[in-house]
């Protein structure tokens, strides 16, 4: 399959910030110079430098141009249950930790409206960010009659939502929660953080029209790398 000329432009900013060719805080190339370096579009050229920012490694400011985040995400809450944002992902890999074929009783998470001997498929995944540094543990759990070919997908890479969407399986709602934890050991080992470590974990559900859920991912983030808002547009008066 070709990678989108957006996503390749993307990857070459990300490896020159993970080899610390572009360090915090430095500008990085304009819409203008994309453009003309690259020979895309304005439309592309904005998608790239959109999707860096989207991803906590850019800031983009109206009038002064896009530069190098710090280390510190800061990431909108609405991203997660905004449709055409949250099927996007965000740029690292994932290392796969398990993947498997389970009871819905017998699944890491509980999938609201499934019953115990409903088939699902579990994927425990650690994110990593374009610099290699662990930045999530995601679980996830799936109703096998919705995503009976998950596994055989490339489970570095793949998103969940759009995936979902491919095999045409309907969405009515996306739910976010937040939840205040605690690090247990395997976190804690995979984030290398501490044990015990106060943390948050975010919780989305992808629902049906009935109200039962397709999909439960949680995703609990490293200590410290990460800021959370939530930042809507104020209509004009």
């Amino acid at each position: 399959m070709t990678v989108p000329l957006y996503v390749q432009i993307r990857r070459e900013f990300e490896a020159k910030i993970r080899a610390g060719a572009l360090a915090p805080g430095s500008r990085l190339p304009s819409e203008m110079d994309i453009r003309a370096e690259y020979g895309v579009s304005r439309a592309t050229a904005q998608r790239v430098l959109n999707d860096l920012a989207e991803a906590g490694l850019a800031i983009r400011r109206r009038r002064h141009g896009t530069f190098v985040a710090d280390v510190t995400r800061q990431i909108n809450l609405l991203n997660f249950v905004t449709p055409a944002v949250a099927a996007k992902g965000v740029p690292g890999r994932h290392d796969v930790v398990s993947a498997r074929i389970v009871r819905a009783a017998d699944a890491v998470l509980a999938l609201p409206g499934a019953s115990a001997d409903t088939a699902v498929v579990e994927l425990v995944r650690r994110k990593l960010n374009v610099r290699e540094e662990p930045q999530s543990v995601e679980r996830h759990v799936v109703l096998f009659a919705a995503a009976p070919d998950l596994l055989d997908q490339n489970l570095e890479d793949v998103v969940t939502l759009p995936y979902l969407q491919r095999r045409g399986v309907p969405i009515d709602a996306i739910r976010l929660y937040l939840d205040p934890v605690v690090l247990g050991e395997d976190d804690a080992a995979l984030l290398h953080s501490e044990s015990g470590t106060p943390a948050l974990m975010r919780r989305r559900e992808l629902r049906a029209g009935d109200g039962s859920a397709v999909e439960v991912v949680t995703t609990v983030v490293r200590p410290g790398t990460a800021e959370f808002f939530l930042e809507l547009p104020v209509p004009a008066m």
